[in-house]
C-alpha cells in the first residue's frame, strides 16, 4: 500500500522548509528596523549606539523562534503563526528584562573593545573573552526562558551552570552557530531566508536532554 502524501519525504521536507521560512520571516518582521540599519549603515564604532537601540526588540523575537523550534523538535509539527506570536506575547517581558541587561553588557564591552583597539590597550582580548562568555550564557538563557518561568537572578545562575554541566551540548550549539555564521558569510542571500530559524532548531535539538534534566530539577525544587 502506498504511503499517504503526508508521510512522504518530499512532503515532510517542504513542510519543514515552510516552518523554517515563516519563522525566520516573522523574526525579520519583528526586527525590521535592525535589518534596515544592518544593511544600510556601516558597521563601525560610530554607529554602535544605533545598532544597540535597534537590537532591543530582538530578544523577545529570539525567544519566540526558540519556543517554536523547540515545539517542532518535540512534536514534529507546529502552527507556525499561532505558536510564534503566542510565545512572543507570553515571554515578552521576561525576555525583555533579561535581554536589556545582556544587550547593555554587550554594548559596554563593544565600546571597551573599540576604545582599547584604537588606543593599543592590552585589555582588548579580555573584553573580547567576556563578550564570548555572554554569548555562551545566552545559548542557555533564551531556551530556558522559552520553556520555563525563572527568576532573573536564577536565570543567570542556571545558564552559567548549564554551560559546564552540559558541555557537549554547549560545544555543539556553539559550533552550530559558528557554522551558520560561515554559511551566511558565503551565501547571505539564501541563508538570510532560513538562518535564524535553523539556528534555533539546532540549538533546541541539541538541548533536548539538558532541558529535560533542568525541568526535572526545577519540578523537584
Amino acid at each position: 500500500m502506498a504511503k499517504p502524501v503526508t508521510d512522504r519525504p518530499a512532503y515532510m521536507i517542504m513542510k519543514y522548509l515552510y516552518y523554517f521560512f515563516m519563522t525566520n520571516l516573522y523574526f525579520i518582521l519583528c526586527n525590521l528596523l535592525f535589518f534596515i540599519v544592518f544593511y544600510l549603515a556601516d558597521f563601525v564604532f560610530e554607529n554602535i549606539l544605533l545598532f544597540y537601540i535597534t537590537s532591543i526588540p530582538m530578544g523577545p523575537a529570539m525567544t519566540a523562534v526558540l519556543s517554536s523550534m523547540g515545539k517542532l523538535v518535540r512534536e514534529k509539527d507546529i502552527q507556525v503563526t499561532r505558536d510564534f506570536f503566542k510565545a512572543y506575547k507570553l515571554n515578552f517581558w521576561p525576555t525583555m528584562k533579561y535581554w536589556l541587561i545582556q544587550l547593555t553588557i554587550l554594548f559596554i564591552l563593544a565600546i571597551d573593545i573599540g576604545y582599547s583597539t584604537n588606543h593599543g590597550n592590552i585589555f582588548s582580548p579580555v573584553f573580547f573573552i567576556l563578550m564570548i562568555v555572554c554569548v555562551f550564557i545566552m545559548i542557555y538563557a533564551f531556551p530556558i526562558i522559552s520553556r520555563f518561568e525563572v527568576k532573573l537572578k536564577n536565570l543567570f545562575i542556571i545558564s552559567i551552570y548549564s554551560n559546564f554541566k552540559f558541555f557537549k551540548a554547549t560545544f555543539l550549539n556553539f559550533t552550530s552557530i559558528i557554522a551558520f555564521a560561515i554559511i551566511y558569510w558565503y551565501f547571505p542571500s539564501i541563508s538570510f531566508l532560513f538562518s535564524i530559524s535553523l539556528i534555533g532548531y539546532f540549538v533546541m535539538l541539541n538541548l533536548q536532554q539538558p532541558l529535560r534534566e533542568l525541568e526535572m530539577k526545577m519540578s523537584k525544587g
